[in-house]
């Protein structure tokens, strides 16, 4: 692969109390050649390197998050709109999306050495219709449309159809459709699969239904699925896109779901290692639960 020039970091000022990681990531880039580029907003943390203003850059070739999934998927937007590679270093708890740790700076030195390489992963395309006609969603989520409700509000009751008539009724807490990216986040906490993210696929999840059809339900990359709130007294039902609540579905409102034209290009230095990542992540995850 063709060696990178110039990175645009994307700090969690949360997760690097100071921008310490943040600086050390950034020498070590200038020290290799590297163009480095930080938001406006951050750039006197960085005084005394040769670091450059976002607003004053070119597109750089490659965007490097710093923090936790939350600022992956926050960086992911940006990255599609600007049709370049992310890669994550894990500031957070696990980091499933974020390919290193603070302690493998080092690896880093694949980047000028074009030992890495780009895959693309599946994205959602979110439209809804509130009685109004149908609007698109912005945005373009890399894990989850989430559909969830109030506790006092009992059990929501959630329509599920696909563009071929199929469907399912779901009496549950809430709905899943995730990403093979997304299947690592919530769905895999409510017991759904991990599925490759080499694959492009929308898997549906229940969370804790009031049923014994509890199982996930895998849609291949052309479905288009519906989900209509149908939910007793005319109750709503929020949805959520990565996490982040975009609006309050009405009863008999449908939001429909479907893979979106516009795939992240993820930038990985060790692709075939991505399973053993993720095993290594969970006895981690093991590991951290059992010490606390």
């Amino acid at each position: 692969m063709k060696p990178i020039g110039s990175v645009l970091l994307r700090p969690n000022a949360r997760k690097d109390d100071g921008f310490v990681v943040s600086i050390e990531t950034a020498r070590y880039l200038i020290s290799r050649g590297a163009a480095v580029v930080v938001p406006d907003a951050i750039l006197p943390a960085f005084a005394g390197l040769a670091v450059t203003a976002e607003s004053a850059a070119k597109t750089p070739d490659l965007i490097l998050s710093l923090g936790g999934d939350g600022t992956v998927l926050a960086a992911s937007e940006d990255a599609i709109e600007r049709g370049v590679p992310l890669l994550g270093i894990n500031m957070g708890r696990l980091g499933f999306l974020a390919e290193l740790e603070t302690d493998q700076l080092n690896k880093l030195e694949a980047l000028f050495t074009g030992d890495y390489t780009v895959t693309e992963r599946m994205t959602l395309s979110v439209t809804a219709d509130c009685g109004e006609g149908e609007t698109v969603l912005s945005g373009y989520p890399l894990n989850d449309v989430v559909f969830s409700h109030d506790r006092e509000d009992g059990l929501a009751l959630l329509s599920l159809s696909d563009q071929s008539g199929n469907v399912i009724d779901y009496h549950a807490d809430g709905l899943i459709l995730a990403t093979p990216s997304g299947s690592t986040a919530y769905t895999l906490s409510a017991g759904g699969p991990i599925v490759d993210d080499a694959m492009n696929a929308i898997c549906v999840t229940p969370v804790c239904p009031h049923s014994f059809f509890n199982r996930s339900v895998i849609f291949g990359p052309d479905a288009v699925l519906s989900v209509e709130n149908r939910s007793p007294l005319g109750r709503d039902v929020t949805v959520s896109l990565d996490g982040r609540e975009r609006l309050r579905l009405p009863f008999g409102a449908v939001i429909s779901v479907k893979r979106s034209d516009h795939p992240l290009r993820m930038l990985s230095l060790d692709r075939h290692a991505v399973l053993s990542t993720l095993n290594r992540k969970m006895q981690m995850a093991d590991m951290k639960y059992r010490n606390e």
